[in-house]
């Protein structure tokens, strides 16, 4: 069946949200907020403040709050940096064999400087993950200075058209370069792929310089924000629309499409209705879906997942779903629903590491194999790398998911303050922000309105200045007065708009 494929992004001062939608459905969400921006693929000009022989590693200070952790160049760091450099954004570094282990790095010690890159974010506790094997992709390749390796990425899966990107990048690489082909190469000009090596080549040349003079701990090169990187790595001929409600945005998104893909300019639209997006498209309840454990099928049948810190698991029930025929049928039946709607829910809420799937047990050979089989074509929707296993005798399938990031659960919520982590709820972020949409989606009607906002002490407080700047600005340009108020009885991580229109009773939400 052909999936028609969407992108919608509400963009604000505070937040980026761009939807993927496939026929209709939300599949993946991508978040950027400007209170807590994520750091990977950065570069920093670090310097080591704390070396750990036992276990081959260092905490490195890159300017942050915490410290960066680093392994280091034993064998065993060497193959774990190497595949952290070929990591890009899911789908585009996976080749058919693994990269050599990188050359080793002088030893480090401690006060010494040093260029790392973030490749992964801070998590509660723990700083970034770092790595000094940096890598950088461009439009159709991932640049590996010091990793002498050609990979051809899986999704490439014509002999013939690997062997001509092959040769053709290995032709124009030069001695200590190596290169990942991504999938957006396929059938490309050889020009533009020359043109993308000698743009990435340059870049290198550029981070180098710069990093000769920005003092440690310092940034010497960010990558692209999230706007930019969707229209790199996801914009492509299968998207038939490009949906922006921010003007500035829309027009940033059009400049960058008609530079690059003139034909396709026609795809982006501005959308203007007075609708939040997000609730034009039903993406608002899809994501409130999302932090729900239950998933219910369109049969009667249901999924739950849960996520922990060592596996997520995933369980299938027949619910309501009695079936026509007998046991062995409705359990085939509601089996093969729920696949493709477990694989849709693992991307939507970035779910990566082990993944169990607790199939309902069939007794039916055939059933089994046809239910992994469904399973394992499924999985050839989703961008990350993913790799199932066979049916055990228990009904349970095994699963790695390549981790990309925090999960959505991670990013909209945090630990509940008051049952000792046996439950979550809306972090800071996620409760400031629904306030700010809130007032966004009133409009013109708070002008001349008094907007109260009720929150707690540490809530307010763990707000940084961009952020609150954001919040007032916004209720200056609606023509509304605005009032913080901070009581000690109010939730700790929600935001209470009180508001009182011109000539009218007060309204809260």
């Amino acid at each position: 069946m052909e999936v028609r494929k969407s992108l919608v992004v509400n963009s604000t001062p505070l937040e980026t949200r761009i939807a993927l939608l496939e026929n209709g459905q939300l599949c993946e969400l991508f978040l950027e907020r400007t209170m807590n921006k994520s750091q990977v693929g950065d570069i920093y000009k670090g310097r080591v403040a704390k070396l750990l022989p036992g276990m081959q590693s260092a905490f490195v200070n890159i300017g942050g709050v915490k410290d960066g952790f680093l392994y280091l160049d034993d064998p065993v760091a060497q193959r774990m940096g190497a595949d952290l450099a070929t990591e890009e954004d899911g789908e585009e570094t996976a080749t058919e064999e693994l990269p050599p282990p990188p050359p080793p790095l002088p030893p480090l010690k401690e006060g010494e400087e040093t260029l790392v890159q973030v490749v992964k974010d801070p998590i509660g506790s723990k700083g970034p993950r770092l790595s000094r094997h940096l890598s950088f992709p461009g439009r159709f390749l991932v640049f590996m200075p010091g990793i002498e390796h050609i990979g051809i990425s899986r999704k490439i899966t014509d002999p013939a058209e690997r062997d001509r990107l092959r040769d053709l990048i290995r032709s124009h690489a030069q001695p200590g370069e190596g290169f990942i082909v991504r999938t957006a190469a396929i059938g490309e000009k050889d020009e533009d792929l020359v043109s993308d090596v000698a743009f990435l080549r340059q870049m290198w040349q550029e981070i180098q310089a710069k990093a000769a003079t920005v003092p440690a701990p310092g940034l010497v090169w960010q990558d692209l924000r999230l706007l930019q990187k969707v229209l790199r790595d996801i914009f492509r001929e299968e998207v038939s629309t490009f949906w922006v409600d921010d003007a500035d945005a829309h027009r940033d998104v059009l400049a960058f499409v008609e530079k690059l893909h003139p034909e396709w300019a026609n795809r982006v639209k501005h959308f203007t209705s007075d609708l939040p997006i997000f609730e034009a498209f039903g993406i608002e309840a899809e994501i409130d879906s999302a932090r729900q454990p239950k998933v219910f099928l369109r049969h009667g049948g249901s999924i739950v997942l849960n996520q922990t810190e060592a596996l997520v698991s995933v369980d299938v029930n027949t619910g309501k779903f009695v079936g026509k025929k007998d046991l062995e049928e409705t359990v085939y039946l509601t089996n093969l629903e729920a696949i493709p709607e477990i694989v849709r829910q693992l991307r939507l809420r970035n779910l990566g590491g082990i993944v169990v799937i607790d199939f309902i047990d069939m007794v039916d050979a055939a059933h089994r194999d046809e239910v992994l089989t469904r399973f394992q074509e499924e999985l050839k929707r989703d961008r990350n790398h993913a790799r199932a296993g066979g049916i055990s005798e228990f009904g349970l399938v095994e699963l790695t998911r390549k981790r990309t990031g925090p999960s959505l659960e991670r990013q909209l919520t945090q630990p509940c303050p008051t049952c000792n982590g046996a439950g979550r709820t809306q972090n800071s972020e996620t409760a400031l922000l629904k306030a700010y949409r809130e007032l966004v989606r009133l409009g013109e009607r708070l002008r001349g309105a008094e907007v109260r906002l009720t929150l707690h002490p540490e809530l307010s407080s763990s707000l940084n200045q961009e952020a609150r700047e954001g919040l007032i600005q916004l209720t200056r340009l609606l023509g509304a007065r605005v009032q913080w108020i901070e009581r000690a009885d109010n939730p700790r991580h929600s935001v209470v708009l009180d508001i009182q229109m011109a000539g009218q009773n007060s309204a809260s939400a």
